[in-house]
């Protein structure tokens, strides 16, 4: 049996082919006149058929800056031996306007002529919307990247760079544009420049972690050939395919710190052990220095007795004595040159930021003290500026007193140490205070000596060199209790114009 011909547009059958297709179906006349116009056209436009009915397609659809090329569209369809396909915006009720994608087809007529044109839709509204939506999203995330305090590089399971964050610019010295697409193991030094495809293929095969999830040091490479030391936590995520993400921290500054820190904490050793032993020597010089003295007199004495009996017997004793005697004289020389020069030991002076000295003996004697429940506070005055100083000797002070702070309040309920410092016209003043136990009276006066303390287990001989080394500075020290409590520590070094 032969299919029937469907001739008739007004037939029921028509009409209901046309309310069964699921998407936007307009039938035009070739001069572009809307003849039919099922559901789901209305639903999408809001217009009902016999609104639309007879006028012109792009006059009613089109927006007026598309109308001409709507038009052109419908006619060149006409011309066209297969399907001919255009986008744009179709204007609907209320102003609204959606984006649809048209397929627009001549039906031809026994004539050899075109008797109606066919324009099927898509409504690709929802998909842009959803495409806009993953451009913003995808966008809002670059930007939280891009913000990253440290590099973020994303690699596929190649080791092909993905993206290359702003940071990342900045650490390794690339443009993005020239490392996508290219393996990460550019980014590396030897060896591991020559190995790292064959870590991503045992990780492959194997599945075996060993470094995804753990941060490590490892070395990178800059453009310009400058290997350095970087913390490197890599993490994995799956998209279709493996991704791979590097957070990649430069830590050159925080390595030479910690190295300038501990280059500074071996000098400060070196310094307090040579000024223990300076203070040391210079009150065994003074204690040994009166009985040597003593021990010349009675000496002299005896020599000069028997010198008294003139007797031949007792020359060569005599000249043993005078011998003893000088001796001893000598001894005594020597101990006072040792204890003159230990207390008049010269600084290695040059300029130095006041501010930073201090801070830097701060970070060495204050390792630890989160342990101990103490709070810090600073208060770095910002005109201190530089002045001539021997640094390791006054970091030495610095050390020495903040130290001493920590010690007495480990007992204490509230434990808070303050360090500040402060410029004022005739000199600068760095202070420690604390919320300790404060001095014990019986030592107030007698505190910068060699070999007082304030501590059970104290030598007494930290406080007797910072004074030495505040003197050698022409500056001045002190101490003294607090009302509310503790101790504050000053020292004062003089701005020599």
């Amino acid at each position: 049996m032969e299919s029937p011909v469907l001739t008739d547009l007004e037939g029921s059958l028509v009409e209901e082919l046309l309310n069964k297709v699921d998407a936007p179906l307009i039938l035009l006349s070739p001069s572009g006149d809307v003849l039919r116009f099922n559901k789901s056209c209305e639903t999408l436009s809001g217009f009902a058929g016999h609104e639309v009915a007879g006028r012109k397609f792009w006059e009613l659809f089109a927006p007026s800056e598309d109308a001409e090329h709507v038009k052109t569209a419908i006619f060149d369809a006409q011309q066209a031996d297969a399907l001919f396909e255009f986008s744009g915006y179709w204007t609907v009720k209320d102003n609204g306007r959606v984006l649809i994608e048209w397929s627009l087809r001549p039906i031809i007529h026994e004539a050899n002529s075109i008797s109606y044109i066919v324009a099927s839709g898509k409504d690709l509204t929802h998909r842009r919307s959803r495409e806009a939506a993953l451009q913003e999203s995808q966008a809002f995330l670059r930007s939280i990247i891009d913000a990253s305090p440290v590099a973020v590089i994303t690699i596929n399971e190649k080791g092909r760079i993905l993206t290359f964050s702003r940071q990342a610019e900045l650490t390794f010295g690339y443009r993005e544009v020239d490392v996508l697409g290219k393996n990460i193991k550019m980014l590396m030094p030897e060896p591991d420049r020559s190995r790292h495809d064959q870590y991503i293929s045992h990780y492959a095969e194997t599945g075996e972690r060993r470094i995804i999830g753990k941060a490590r040091l490892i070395k990178a490479l800059r453009q310009n050939g400058e290997v350095f030391p970087a913390i490197l936590h890599v993490s994995e995520f799956h998209n279709d395919n493996d991704i791979y993400v590097g957070f990649v921290e430069d830590v050159t500054e925080r390595i030479d710190t910690e190295r300038r820190l501990n280059e500074t904490q071996e000098q400060l050793h070196h310094a307090g052990r040579l000024g223990a032993m300076g203070e040391i020597a210079t009150s065994i010089a003074h204690e040994l220095n009166q009985p040597l003295t003593a021990a010349a007199s009675l000496t002299g004495a005896v020599s000069l007795t028997l010198k008294k009996d003139n007797e031949e017997r007792f020359l060569n004793t005599t000249e043993m004595l005078d011998d003893a005697i000088g001796e001893i004289k000598r001894a005594s020389e020597i101990i006072s040159n040792m204890r003159d020069f230990v207390r008049k030991r010269k600084t290695a002076r040059s300029i130095h930021d006041v501010n930073k000295v201090v801070e830097d003996a701060s970070k060495i004697a204050l390792i630890g003290a989160d342990a101990d429940g103490i709070r810090v506070e600073t208060n770095f005055d910002k005109r201190a500026g530089e002045m001539m100083l021997d640094r390791v000797q006054i970091q030495q002070v610095v050390t020495n007193l903040i130290r001493n702070a920590i010690d007495a309040m480990r007992a204490a309920p509230e434990r808070r140490l303050s360090i500040s410092t402060k410029r004022t016209d005739k000199c600068i003043e760095v202070s420690v205070e604390d919320t300790g136990v404060g001095l014990a009276d019986e030592i107030k006066d007698q505190l910068f000596q060699p070999f007082v303390s304030n501590k059970v287990d104290g030598t007494g001989i930290g406080l007797s060199i910072s004074k030495a080394i505040i003197d050698a500075h022409q500056g001045e020290i002190c101490a003294h209790n607090k009302v509310s409590g503790g101790c504050t520590f000053v020292f004062r070094l003089p701005i020599i114009s």
